[in-house]
């Protein structure tokens, strides 16, 4: 039974680290977010200690959403929601291209029929 528990323990951990480089989330400013030590999130993501219950929590709370999502999906072994913007970090420089791409005919063709009312507005 330990070996199955460890195991979870290393999985959890090893998808964090993978997590935050993916998404590109600075460890250091999780630590402060979370009130931990910058030490203490490094032993973490080593594998070679674990977090309080209560400050694993509060990591996941302060995750962006895509990247908690994509954390908790890989770590029960589902697949994550997908929305446009994980697609879009997750794709390939030549990917993305393609999808500016994409989009920029899209605009271009409306601006040519001179009826804007469909373009969404700006954030």
């Amino acid at each position: 039974m330990q070996e199955i528990v460890t195991k979870g323990m290393e999985m959890h951990q090893k998808l964090f680290d993978e997590m935050l480089e993916r998404f590109d989330i600075s460890a250091k400013e999780i630590a402060q977010l979370i009130g931990v030590s910058e030490v203490t999130l490094s032993r973490f993501r080593r594998g070679k200690g674990d977090l309080l219950t209560t400050k694993f929590l509060a990591l996941l709370l302060v995750l962006p959403e895509d990247a908690r999502e994509w954390y908790i999906s890989r770590l029960v072994g589902s697949k994550p929601k997908t929305n446009l913007r994980s697609l879009v970090m997750e794709a390939s420089p030549q990917e993305k291209a393609e999808v500016l791409n994409a989009l920029a005919i899209w605009v271009v063709q409306s601006c040519e029929n001179k009826d804007s009312s469909h373009l969404p507005q700006a954030v």
